[in-house]
């Protein structure tokens, strides 16, 4: 089980423990903030940390729907619990000479802050639940932040060289009673040949053309933002809107659009600039700290209809040539495929999910699946029309590789589900060994309210000891 700090999106205990990780006999009685209520080495931890943790704790109860009003004192032991944990590995990362980026560390508050403000809705209703705004919370979690960043680091140093072994996988399977085994749904493997044409620069050419010409009918007044956006804009979750996005904290929109924002004077338009979605121009409305607010046009380049149909009669010729064994399936993808990342490997798609090969029916295209379902292995099927990501057509013919049908869990089909299992337990158990004589090789001490609390640990087993 992976330890993590709670302030992250997908908060648990650090040591995946549950609430018996720590225990306490009375409720505590808290301190004005800020007063220190532990130290560990070299480092202090305040209350105001405690709290905020509290803080996102509750957010985390309160979107699964559980009461998140106060926490008990129980929660606030483990709470401290994990805090000391990250304090002893961020001593040794220290001692280490182990470092973030102010990069990494900005990314990282960016990540959080947008997990908040979808959470409670609004940028407004975060600032009001959390008493600050957004810039203030920001600057107030930097060093927190980098804290968690270090700890992590530091863990995953600890934890590099773990690696189950066939023999070790094997053991837990036959440990595992035969009704404990999970059931695995069926799933399959297929290869694909694709092929879409190309955008020619040319054709960039003209949307970009296009485009300068809306702007400056919106920059001379001939034409509103809002028309401009309902009559062009390619992009649906603006269109409609005049174009525009309110209150999106940095980090969230692709840089390109980012940098056009603040770039970009309160009021002016942007020039045109290109992103992966196509051709933009926009109109900064509002930026209050790392916080924007931006209406935009988007028109991207289309895939010319004549060359998606000329594609597809060579498409035809293709898979004529393949029902005449003239060409191999592997042969024909190298060939001719134009999506990279099935091409280099023979065509076999992998599961972004996982990194499998294997898919679930709910994690195909529902045309895909439809195809793949009457196939029998190694069967290639006909040739047909869809639309990507983005909405353009491409040409795709489909190769079933394997059907691997329902079934429990074993090592032999399931090799990576019990490698999973056995690797955590492994990390857990390297963590707990280092984790016990970290903690007798450094000086802690905790202080009131938190006397009370008990720990699985005994965080004070090294507190007689030289601070080191």
């Amino acid at each position: 089980m992976a330890w993590c700090i709670l302030i992250a999106a997908n908060a648990t205990n650090l040591h995946g423990q549950d609430s018996t990780l720590a225990t306490t006999t009375s409720a505590l009685n808290f301190t004005p903030l800020d007063a220190i209520v532990a130290v560990v080495g070299d480092g202090i931890l305040l209350e105001s940390e405690v709290e905020a943790q509290a803080f996102a704790l509750k957010a985390q109860l309160a979107q699964q729907g559980k009461s998140a009003n106060e926490l008990n004192a129980l929660q606030r032991c483990n709470l401290l619990n994990e805090l000391l944990f990250q304090k002893l590995l961020v001593h040794h990362a220290k001692l280490d000479s182990l470092e973030v980026s102010d990069g990494e560390i900005m990314d990282e508050i960016d990540r959080r802050l947008a997990y908040y403000i979808r959470m409670f809705g609004s940028v407004e209703a975060f600032e009001a639940e959390y008493g600050q705004s957004v810039s203030e919370w920001k600057a107030e979690f930097e060093d927190p932040v980098r804290e968690q960043l270090l700890a992590g680091r530091m863990q995953g140093q600890i934890n590099q060289q773990v690696r189950a072994t066939p023999a070790e996988v094997q053991q837990l399977f036959a440990s595992t009673p035969t009704d404990s085994l999970p059931l695995i749904p069926e799933a399959l493997r297929y290869r694909e040949l694709m092929m879409q044409p190309s955008i020619t620069e040319a054709q960039k050419a003209g949307v970009r053309n296009s485009l300068d010409s809306i702007r400056t009918q919106v920059s001379t007044g001939q034409l509103s933002m809002t028309m401009a956006a309902s009559r062009h804009s390619e992009d649906p979750g603006s269109k409609y809107k005049g174009g525009c996005y309110e209150d999106i904290p940095r980090g969230q929109f692709l840089p390109e659009f980012e940098a056009a924002v603040f770039d970009t004077p309160i009021g002016d338009l942007s020039p045109v600039f290109e992103t992966d979605y196509g051709f933009h121009f926009l109109r900064t409305v509002d930026r209050r700290g790392q916080v924007f607010s931006a209406c935009h046009v988007l028109m991207s380049a289309q895939i010319d209809p004549v060359a998606l149909e000329k594609m597809g009669a060579s498409f035809d010729e293709l898979m004529q040539s393949l029902r005449a064994n003239e060409i191999s399936f592997s042969d024909a993808v190298l060939q001719n495929s134009t999506r990279e990342s099935s091409r280099n490997q023979g065509g076999l798609v992998v599961n972004p999910r996982d990194g499998s090969t294997l898919f679930g029916s709910d994690e195909l295209d529902p045309n895909l699946f439809f195809l793949l379902n009457g196939m029998a292995p190694s069967e290639v099927s006909d040739a047909i029309q869809l639309l990507d990501d983005e909405d353009q057509g491409y040409w795709v013919a489909v190769q079933l590789e394997e059907r691997v049908p329902a079934h429990r869990a074993n090592p032999s089909q399931d090799f990576g589900y019990f490698q999973n299992i056995v690797e955590a337990s492994m990390r857990e158990t390297q963590l707990n060994d280092w984790m016990r004589k970290a903690i007798n090789d450094t000086y802690v001490r905790i202080d009131a309210p938190y006397g009370d609390c008990t720990f699985q640990q005994n965080w004070t087993a090294g507190s007689s000891m030289d601070r080191r």
